[in-house]
C-alpha cells in the first residue's frame, strides 16, 4: 500500500465541530533545565527493575485510528472502495489527544444536549476530486438510544457483536458501550461511543448493499481501535466482525439475543 500521512492545515482544522476546535492549543514544552541524572543511577535503576524496564520498552504503541497496514482487511476494503491503493491518510487527533478530548466531552455530556463530535482521521484517494474522502468522527450518545438519528433515505441496520449501527450509501454509524475507569466510570455508564463514517466519494454514485456492508466493516475496525485507545474496561469489540444487514432496527436488536 502506498499512502502519505499528512497533518491538517489550519483551514482543515476549521472544519471541525466545536468540540474538536475548542482545544487546539498545544501543551507547553517540558522544561529541560534540570540537571541530567547520573548514568550510573539510571543503569542501576534498570538493573534493579530489569523486568519492568524491558516491559516498557517492548510494549508496542497503540495504532492511530487510521493507521492501516498492508494486506489487512481494512486496507483491502479501502482499496475496493477507492479502486486504488494510493491514498492520503490524515490524522486530525492522535492517540495522545483523542482520549483527552473525548474525556472532556464526556464530563460535559448531558441527556438531550446538542452532541458535539471529535474529528479523528480520514482517507483521501489520490487523483480523485478534492472534496471526496472517507472521514471518521467520534462522539458520545445516550446509551438508551433516545437521541439516535438514522441517516436519511434507505437505511440498513446492523448488530455486530452487540454494537448497533445503521447506514445508507454515504453515512455509516456504529454505537458501542464503552465502560471507562476512575472518575469517568459513572458518566460512561450512561452513554455509548458513536463512530460516524462519511464516504463523500459515493455521492452521486450507484451504491449496492455489498458496498454499504464494506463501509460498515471499516467503521467497525476504526471503532475497535478507538475502544482500545480509550481503554474501555469491558473490551466490547474483541471479536472480528460478522457483518449482516437487517431491514429494521428491531430485527437487528433481536439478532443479539
Amino acid at each position: 500500500m502506498k499512502f502519505q500521512m499528512t497533518v491538517p492545515s489550519d483551514r482543515q482544522r476549521g472544519r471541525q465541530t466545536p468540540a474538536t476546535a475548542k482545544d487546539e492549543r498545544q501543551p507547553k514544552p517540558i522544561s529541560t533545565n534540570r540537571k541530567p541524572l547520573s548514568t550510573s543511577i539510571i543503569i542501576a535503576a534498570c538493573i534493579l527493575g530489569a523486568t519492568s524496564c524491558a516491559a516498557e520498552k517492548s510494549a508496542p504503541p497503540k495504532e492511530d485510528l487510521c493507521d492501516v497496514a498492508k494486506d489487512t482487511e481494512t486496507h483491502n476494503l479501502i482499496q475496493k472502495l477507492f479502486h486504488t491503493d494510493q491514498y492520503t491518510t490524515t490524522i486530525y487527533n492522535t492517540n495522545d489527544r483523542l482520549p483527552e478530548k473525548l474525556a472532556d466531552e464526556l464530563k460535559q455530556w448531558k441527556p438531550g444536549r446538542t452532541e458535539f463530535t471529535t474529528l479523528a482521521c480520514s482517507f483521501t484517494p489520490k487523483d480523485r476530486r478534492p472534496d471526496g474522502s472517507l472521514e471518521f468522527e467520534l462522539s458520545w450518545t445516550a446509551r438508551d438510544g433516545s437521541t439516535k438519528k438514522d441517516p436519511p433515505g434507505k437505511v440498513s441496520y446492523y448488530n455486530i457483536n452487540g454494537a448497533l449501527g445503521e447506514a445508507n450509501d454515504i453515512i455509516t454509524k456504529l454505537r458501542v458501550q464503552c465502560d471507562l475507569p476512575g472518575t469517568l466510570r459513572n458518566p460512561s455508564s450512561q452513554v455509548s461511543l458513536l463512530t460516524k463514517g462519511s464516504n463523500t466519494l459515493s455521492i452521486g454514485m450507484k451504491v449496492d448493499q455489498k458496498m454499504i456492508d464494506q463501509q460498515m466493516t471499516i467503521v467497525y475496525r476504526v471503532t475497535q481501535k478507538a475502544t482500545e485507545v480509550l481503554g474501555c474496561e469491558n473490551n466490547p469489540l474483541e471479536k472480528d466482525p460478522a457483518v449482516k444487514a437487517f431491514n429494521t432496527p428491531e430485527e437487528a436488536a433481536r439478532a443479539g439475543d
